[in-house]
């Protein structure tokens, strides 16, 4: 969530009308601890431009099968605390929600803004 807070920075920095269009949003896998209070609480340590979102369990269920997203939740401890392993996948839609690309934890701030710029501004010589 930090890499994509500097990718933001970068893009309003270097390529402002394009940041302008974007919109970071994290999705919880795990409605039943993250309410939007608790996102809202959560996202006071991130970059201001995100955007939280949960649902249902049935909802974040078929989000995370819809894009293959790997999500187990561990055994609770004796105080009822837990930790969800889940896989760490951006996934960039162009503006009418088709996905257009998708970034990996391995990739750096720097590549993502070169394929976020990329995917922004190709246009396809027919």
């Amino acid at each position: 969530m930090v890499k994509i807070g500097k990718v933001m920075d970068t893009l309003k920095a270097k390529y402002p009308a394009l940041h302008d269009q974007i919109q970071p949003i994290f999705v919880s896998v795990d409605p039943a601890r993250d309410s939007l209070k608790a996102l809202k609480e959560y996202g006071k340590d991130f970059h201001p431009s995100y955007v939280f979102l949960t649902g249902s369990p049935e909802q974040v269920q078929q989000m995370a099968k819809k894009y293959r997203v790997y999500v187990s939740k561990a055994d609770e401890t004796e105080d009822g605390d837990y930790l969800v392993d889940h896989s760490i996948v951006v996934y960039f839609h162009d503006d009418t929600g088709d996905l257009s690309d998708c970034f990996t934890q391995s990739m750096r701030p720097s590549d993502v803004v070169e394929k976020v710029v990329e995917r922004m501004t190709f246009v396809p010589s027919y």
